[in-house]
């Protein structure tokens, strides 16, 4: 019985070893997409936050209520990727119905050094209604940033200011997008880290 039983040990551990390791943060995809399968063709908006630590979505959600004020709930579905598969996104948060800070967020894999992660695309968007009603477009680019940096830019701002650490990272997901508009709306590129707290405040 022993030696059977070590024999079940050894082959677990055997399979165990030549499984892909999925628990750590996965940055091989910057941008959100229309719907799964996710493709270069159909990405729609730059992953521009992390949230860190005690990031998972919910706490993420909260912690935008919370530190932000953004309590809306509508938007479109978005999809992210994590380790190769594709997902809708969890939840989303605006500041209200017309021009807006809107952010969609979506928990991924937790990280050995990172803590649970969640990822975010956030904008400010303007409620396009002249000459054509076309819904909501992202502010384009100009010397204050595109409408991906200045929403990054509040996050950051708002979660520092309540004592959230936060660094950047340079991620490169500089795509620029139509919006419905017209214009051009691109990220520079740079990705904010947020860490969150177990329990908001």
């Amino acid at each position: 019985m022993l030696r059977f039983a070590l024999v079940v040990l050894v082959a677990s551990a055997g399979a165990l070893a030549g499984t892909p390791a999925l628990a750590h943060f996965d940055a091989a995809d910057r941008y959100t997409h229309k719907a799964c399968p996710a493709s270069a063709t159909n990405r729609i908006d730059p992953i521009n936050v992390v949230y860190t630590a005690w990031g998972t979505w919910g706490r993420a959600e909260s912690q935008v209520e919370s530190h932000t004020g953004w309590t809306a709930g509508s938007g479109s579905a978005q999809s992210f990727t994590d380790h190769g598969g594709c997902g809708a996104m969890h939840t989303q948060r605006a500041s209200g119905q017309g021009s807006r800070f809107h952010v969609r967020l979506r928990g991924q894999h937790p990280d050995a050094a990172l803590g649970w992660t969640a990822t975010a695309a956030a904008h400010h968007e303007d409620h396009v209604l002249f000459p054509v009603p076309c819904g909501h477009a992202v502010d384009a680019d100009g010397p204050g940033g595109s409408g991906f940096d200045q929403a990054r830019d509040e996050l950051v701002r708002q979660f520092t200011s309540a004592g959230h650490p936060s660094y950047r990272v340079w991620w490169g997901n500089t795509q620029s997008f139509k919006q419905c508009d017209g214009d051009y709306a691109a990220s520079d590129g740079w990705t904010a880290f947020i860490q969150l707290h177990q329990v908001s405040h």
